[in-house]
């Protein structure tokens, strides 16, 4: 039996995929929805980096966090083509410090969810789950008196 033939079969629901990557579901019968990413980490240190945020609002949320209050550490989450952006923002802060700040940078992956929800009552909701880079950066105080520039 050719492949074809089995593409084909009646009674047999075919799913529609990307002719330029299989994995991708896509049908103009479903309108495509991203969920938001999880953020498991919810602590005052941990700072999520995103293309939407404003540097500067970021670098200063950094600095107020390290220079005011009792912690010597903070996290940077990135996720996908925000970690150009998570880097700069840790090198910034490094430069800023006159070398009072290291880092330390960790990679890992993130399972996204995509929903395709039916624009026809004969269509079934479906779900789609990839997987895209994330970029953990600690920063962290290496003597106690930071002075920003």
């Amino acid at each position: 039996m050719a492949e074809s033939d089995v593409q084909n079969q009646p009674g047999k629901k075919q799913k529609n995929f990307r002719a330029d990557n299989p994995k991708r579901f896509f049908s103009e019968n479903h309108s495509f929805k991203k969920r938001p990413t999880s953020k498991p980490y919810q602590r005052k240190e941990d700072i999520y980096v995103t293309n939407k945020s404003n540097f500067k609002a970021q670098i200063h949320q950094c600095e107020t966090i390290l220079n005011t209050e009792n912690i010597n550490e903070i996290f940077l989450h990135c996720v996908g083509n925000a970690i150009s952006r998570g880097i700069n923002l840790a090198l910034t802060l490094i430069a800023n410090s006159n070398n009072g700040l290291g880092y330390e940078a960790n990679t890992s992956f993130i399972e996204l969810i995509d929903d395709f929800h039916p624009l026809r009552d004969d269509e079934d909701f479906t779900l789609q789950k990839r997987l895209n880079s994330c970029l953990h950066i600690r920063v962290f105080r290496h003597s106690k008196n930071i002075i920003s520039k």
